[in-house]
């Protein structure tokens, strides 16, 4: 099968890479991230696009800030692939990651209640499970199913080996009641919550843009009524090692009518996302498909008054 000679090849460039220092893979990476890129054009102008919407840049500065985020992304890339010397031995863990304001993160796991864990593909996401998972702390995430079989599979292989525990969407309902059953146990669920949910999605502003936000975080903090924490992986200055940050938890809120809580939580949710970006630009991944769905075509949004549209900064214009 084709899959298994991808994950072999993956397997054996891994097992290459392990064998160099951390800082020769990162040099490798910056290189390779803006030199394959930028041959993909339809991406390229994607990204120039939303970074000039987003941003409100010039396209002089969207161009720069785009190559800073193909080195970014490069180098996480090698990282990824780098997972098994991430996982080899905690001693080694904080020249790779540390973490700013654990003692929210632990405060939250005192309650007892699990924690939904607020992210965005911001700096390198698949180390900020793995780095949470290795520093101790009960860490799950709900994930999309790769349509490439050998990524997919070693994703699933380094995941598992730093302890993590992936619940994919699209796969069953079972994983999502596994899912719950995780936050029941006291875990981090985590959601990476700046993917377009299209017409199932709530209508919110997010980077000068009306975007569907997902369902899943607000679900399950709803259900759950479980601390919600944003949690944000960023490289340091330097492209060397990375920082997690623990930002302030709170509750969803509850008003009393069920659809309005929806669209309060979920521009707050985004808010925040959309905060920590703008601090950040360098490492979000800009050319990812964000706006593809019309405000119009959102079913919550068809739903809303044109008092509510106006009261939620929710108007197309």
């Amino acid at each position: 099968m084709k899959w298994r000679w991808k994950y072999k090849i993956l397997k054996g460039l891994s097992y290459l890479l392990c064998s160099l220092s951390y800082e020769r893979i990162l040099s490798i990476g910056k290189f390779i991230g803006p030199f394959i890129l930028n041959h993909i054009e339809k991406q390229k102008k994607r990204g120039i696009s939303q970074i000039m919407t987003g941003m409100e840049y010039e396209q002089k500065e969207a161009e720069a800030l785009l190559q800073k985020v193909y080195e970014n992304i490069g180098m996480t890339v090698m990282e990824i692939l780098y997972m098994p010397r991430l996982c080899k031995g905690k001693e080694n863990l904080s020249k790779y990651i540390t973490i700013n304001h654990a003692e929210r993160l632990e405060k939250a796991y005192a309650e007892g209640k699990g924690i939904v864990g607020l992210t965005a593909h911001i700096g390198n996401w698949e180390w900020l499970g793995a780095g949470l998972a290795l520093s101790g702390y009960a860490t799950s995430a709900i994930g999309k199913k790769q349509d490439d079989s050998g990524i997919m599979e070693i994703l699933n292989n380094y995941r598992s080996a730093a302890g993590e525990h992936i619940y994919l969407t699209g796969t069953g309902g079972y994983q999502m009641i596994a899912a719950a059953r995780a936050i029941k146990n006291n875990h981090i669920l985590g959601f990476l919550s700046d993917k377009d949910a299209r017409k199932d999605g709530v209508p919110v502003r997010f980077m000068n843009r009306i975007f569907s936000f997902p369902l899943g975080p607000l679900t399950f903090a709803d259900k759950f009524q479980a601390p919600i924490i944003p949690l944000f992986i960023v490289r340091n200055n330097n492209g060397i090692g990375h920082v997690i940050h623990i930002e302030e938890p709170f509750l969803y809120e509850r008003t009393g009518n069920k659809d309005k809580d929806i669209l309060i939580n979920a521009q707050r949710m985004a808010s925040l996302l959309e905060n920590f970006i703008k601090a950040y630009p360098d490492q979000w991944m800009w050319f990812q498909h964000l706006f593809w769905t019309e405000a119009k075509d959102i079913k919550r949004y068809t739903m809303l008054s044109a008092e509510e549209k106006e009261q939620y900064g929710l108007n197309e214009s």
